[in-house]
């Protein structure tokens, strides 16, 4: 099948033909749908998802409710692929930031795809040595950066995820994902808004201007969207 006709998902268009022939027939098409949560700290994970056009957030939960964000997912990976080297379960929550479609592939699958089929095996752990970077890169990010840098980073690393220049996301959830408060993002986005950035209609998110989005980002966005460029190369 050529790549084009393929699932949107990166990870999958990446695959030779054979690989892909080998592993299309276990890929379910999903719908996920907007604050729906895959999975729970320590939960056993029974299948994993490659986004096409939905955006999947990892979170860490501390004891006393606080979350933050340490990885989002869209259509350049999958959701825990670490599932078929002997880590069954995550260690933080998952939940789908942007509804949208996915493919899902039960876990033995997964592990047997891992074992057997070479491409799929080297594209997935180039995956996941970008994933880990992300990962590294946001925790710095939390630390070094401003709000509104990392608001603006995430806005421009989702819609690098999703086919329109919009998507619907509430303060309170964009304040879970920055481990902020919600009064605290609601200033950022107004700003942003009154700055000829953004526009927000009913809950959806506009960029109004991209470059100028882009000045008040920090360079993390870059970063992380050139690593997972390099995935397959």
């Amino acid at each position: 099948m050529p790549a084009e006709e393929r699932p949107a998902n990166r990870l999958l268009r990446l695959l030779t033909p054979r690989a892909f022939l080998r592993v299309s027939p276990k890929l379910k098409p999903t719908r996920l749908r907007a604050k729906q949560v895959l999975y729970t700290p320590k939960q056993h994970i029974g299948e994993v998802y490659f986004p096409e056009n939905s955006v999947i957030c990892q979170m860490s939960l501390m004891a006393n409710g606080d979350t933050i964000e340490t990885a989002t997912v869209g259509l350049e990976g999958a959701s825990w692929i670490s599932a078929s080297i002997g880590a069954p379960s995550m260690p933080c929550e998952t939940v789908v930031a942007i509804g949208g479609n996915a493919h899902a592939l039960l876990i033995d699958d997964l592990d047997r795809e891992m074992q057997e089929n070479e491409p799929f095996r080297d594209v997935l752990t180039q995956y996941s040595h970008a994933l880990l970077i992300h990962s590294m890169r946001l925790t710095a990010c939390t630390g070094l950066h401003s709000l509104e840098q990392r608001c603006a980073r995430w806005i421009l690393t989702t819609l690098d995820r999703v086919p329109e220049q919009r998507f619907s996301v509430t303060h309170e959830f964009l304040a879970m994902l920055l481990g902020a408060r919600r009064p605290s993002i609601t200033t950022v986005i107004l700003d942003l808004q009154r700055r000829g950035m953004l526009r927000v209609e009913r809950g959806r998110v506009l960029v109004a201007d991209r470059a100028k989005l882009l000045t008040v980002a920090c360079d993390c966005h870059d970063v992380i969207r050139e690593n997972y460029e390099q995935v397959g190369r």
